[in-house]
């Protein structure tokens, strides 16, 4: 049973405002770069098996994984293409903070479109086979800037921003981006989705909060709220109630299934 729907509280409003420019799965409005930015903390683009590196006829690197395999922007910036292109099927390029760009390509379903803001770790496409393609994969490129023609060594500029392929969303390589705030004080941080679970955690306050999945377990009934709903929360080891999640949604939008 899931039913939650409130009005946030000033607290959490404020908590939610200081942190909005780092929420993936959701597109805010485009910002320009930080003077001086160099690098970024990068995260996973896409989980799967790599079938073609980089070398002089191919610019990228191929990703393949089962069709709707989520894809995620590697860093923070800016949509600067997302529709259909030659070869392609579809695309999207992603201008990052530190003036690289990074393309994802033949993917099923895009999810962020020009001028969007993205953060690393936000999920911007489904993986398909569109365009000239064998089977379902990610294209991946990255180029030093906007007017590059050739692409970059993806494996090179993946590691330099802490990021190994193959690779996990969401474990491993980079920081991956807070896309949630929870509410509430004492909340309960859980081995698994259920009451009788161990706690891990426990957390004093609103906290900014990285949810990589969501599933059902306990049915839990607490601060006039009751859900079955639980988010898993890498950074802290453990899953919390959707209650305690500061979102008017008791199932996540944008967030896969665990």
């Amino acid at each position: 049973m899931q039913l939650k729907t409130r009005t946030k509280s000033l607290g959490v409003l404020a908590a939610a405002a200081a942190v909005a420019a780092l929420v993936p799965f959701t597109a805010v409005a485009a910002e320009s770069a930080p003077a001086g930015a160099t690098g970024y903390a990068g995260a996973c683009p896409a989980a799967g098996r790599v079938t073609q590196g980089y070398h002089s006829g191919h610019d990228g690197v191929d990703i393949a994984n089962a069709l709707y395999t989520p894809i995620y922007s590697t860093g923070p910036g800016t949509v600067i293409a997302s529709g259909t292109a030659s070869g392609y099927g579809q695309w999207i390029r992603i201008r990052h903070d530190d003036g690289t760009v990074t393309e994802y390509g033949h993917m099923k379903e895009r999810l962020v479109f020009v001028n969007n803001r993205v953060n690393a770790g936000t999920l911007i496409a489904k993986m398909g086979s569109e365009g000239q393609s064998t089977g379902s994969h990610l294209h991946f490129e990255a180029h030093s800037s906007t007017s590059s023609t050739r692409g970059m060594d993806p494996f090179a500029y993946l590691s330099a921003r802490g990021v190994s392929l193959p690779c996990t969303p969401g474990g491993g390589g980079g920081t991956p981006a807070t896309n949630f705030t929870t509410w509430g004080t004492s909340v309960n941080v859980r081995a698994d989705a259920r009451l009788s679970a161990a706690v891990v955690r426990t957390l004093s306050g609103p906290t900014p909060v990285y949810v990589e999945c969501q599933k059902h377990g306990d049915t839990v009934n607490a601060e006039g709220y009751t859900n079955s709903a639980w988010s898993y929360i890498p950074g802290l080891g453990g899953y919390v109630s959707n209650i305690y999640i500061d979102h008017p949604d008791a199932w996540l939008p944008g967030v896969r299934t665990c």
